[in-house]
């Protein structure tokens, strides 16, 4: 889902290991107290497996984000029957090249890895395989189609793959409200594979619906993009389809300055609903040209319920080691990467085990439920049913999970826009049949 626009082609760089991020243990934790049974003892470890430098060094923030607040939800609760939850940046700089080596040396030197969470489409397909042959739970943030059948067993993926979202914008076009007819559509993406990813499937629905379309790809973390501007507007498009992370505040900047001043409507995909995102688009077009022009797509999320609640209070608790962590309170991945450290650590206590070939299974089971189970919205309701021997259904902060046979989850999209604080704001879903009608015309 997140990092396809900045993926490995951009650049080619010697083969170096990436440094390895703080070691951070929430402050209040102290050292682990003694574990039962066979949860083992000593802390454990969340590997955060992301771009922390480089074009999509954006990326990796928002997923340590997610860590800093599950820890707290678990260690005041007891932890792991005991153990204490610490989390760990492991930075792939968004190229493969890079991220095999910090996987392995992630593995190498920690035996206490409980999950990973992050791998993007930066890295996954090189990181994933190295990860599951060490028998790691991971939930990973891409949206490659090469996992939608995935044969690795610990692979995780809560969000749609990348072909959903090519099918959401194409939906604004289709069935979003209060717009002009969007005939000719220009698609701005990365030049690399992982950003291509969106432009056949874009393709072929808008011209199942009659529509105009024209890909204009870019070399991401270019400093000017003026001839490619230069090219796209002469194709006079009614909106452009992008996402460009780290370099759509430059291009929309250039199309502005470029077309009399005037910015064209534009639609991003889920990836775009993201403060840094928003901070570098309006550095360069206005808040109010945000506002007035930008269209997106993203996850039907409640940003409401217990479970929420505590993950946005654990967010500013967080605020003392990452400033920036409250910044993530409706970004998506967060919410996802979250209730994966949940759910693993639910797992666990429901096993008894600190053998990840035992509690992987049951992370599935918890998240989709069986006949019967109890629904619990955090840790401690978690922990609470288990004790009572209950079986459970986890509906964390990001609503409700349903793993199909490949351990993927997909959900509905919604419709949104920013308003000028940077929040998220609804004008409408996508409908079951509206959803089917757009993935027949991809024909992917």
């Amino acid at each position: 889902m997140e990092g396809k626009t900045m993926a490995g082609g951009r650049w080619r760089r010697l083969l170096t290991v990436p440094s390895v991020g703080l070691l951070l243990v929430l402050a209040g934790c102290g050292g682990s107290s003694g574990s039962t049974g066979g949860l083992g003892s000593g802390d454990l470890l969340v590997g955060v497996l992301a771009p922390f430098s480089g074009a999509d060094a954006n990326l990796g923030p928002a997923y340590y984000a997610a860590c800093l607040a599950a820890a707290p939800a678990i260690n005041n609760n007891g932890g792991v029957g005991g153990r204490h939850i610490t989390c760990q940046k492991f930075d792939t700089r968004g190229e493969p090249a890079d991220a095999a080596p910090a996987a392995n040396q992630m593995i190498a030197s920690n035996s206490n890895l409980m999950a990973v969470v992050g791998c993007t489409s930066d890295e996954a397909s090189a990181v994933a395989p190295i990860v599951d042959k060490a028998h790691i739970p991971m939930f990973c943030m891409t949206g490659q189609s090469e996992f939608n059948k995935t044969k690795l067993p610990y692979f995780h993926r809560l969000v749609p793959a990348d072909i959903f979202d090519a099918y959401g914008m194409v939906g604004w076009v289709i069935y979003g409200p209060s717009h002009p007819a969007w005939n000719k559509v220009a698609l701005v993406f990365g030049d690399d594979i992982g950003s291509q990813s969106f432009v056949q499937p874009a393709t072929n629905a808008l011209q199942h619906f009659g529509k105009t379309v024209k890909n204009f790809p870019i070399h991401l973390g270019a400093s000017s993009f003026r001839t490619e501007v230069q090219s796209m507007l002469a194709f006079k498009p009614d909106v452009i389809f992008t996402e460009a992370l780290g370099s759509a505040g430059t291009y929309l900047g250039e199309v502005k300055e470029l077309n009399g001043g005037q910015t064209i409507p534009f639609i991003g995909t889920s990836a775009t609903i993201d403060p840094a995102w928003f901070k570098d688009v309006t550095s360069t077009i206005s808040v109010n040209d945000v506002v007035q022009f930008y269209r997106g797509v993203d996850l039907g999320y409640t940003f409401s319920g217990t479970a929420y609640d505590e993950f946005k209070a654990n967010l500013q608790t967080a605020a003392s080691t990452f400033a920036n962590a409250p910044k993530y309170g409706q970004r998506g991945s967060t919410l996802h990467l979250y209730d994966g450290i949940i759910m693993t650590a639910l797992a666990m206590v429901a096993t008894n085990s600190k053998d990840p070939t035992v509690y992987n299974p049951k992370i599935k089971e918890i998240a989709n439920g069986t006949s019967g189970a109890t629904v619990v919205h955090t840790y401690k309701e978690g922990l609470d049913a288990l004790h009572a021997g209950k079986s459970i259904r986890y509906t964390g902060a990001a609503g409700q999970n349903n793993f199909d046979q490949y351990n993927n989850s997909q959900s509905g999209y919604i419709l949104v826009k920013y308003d000028a604080q940077g929040g998220e704001v609804q004008l409408a879903s996508l409908t079951p049949e509206q959803t089917k009608k757009l993935s027949d015309a991809g024909g992917l």
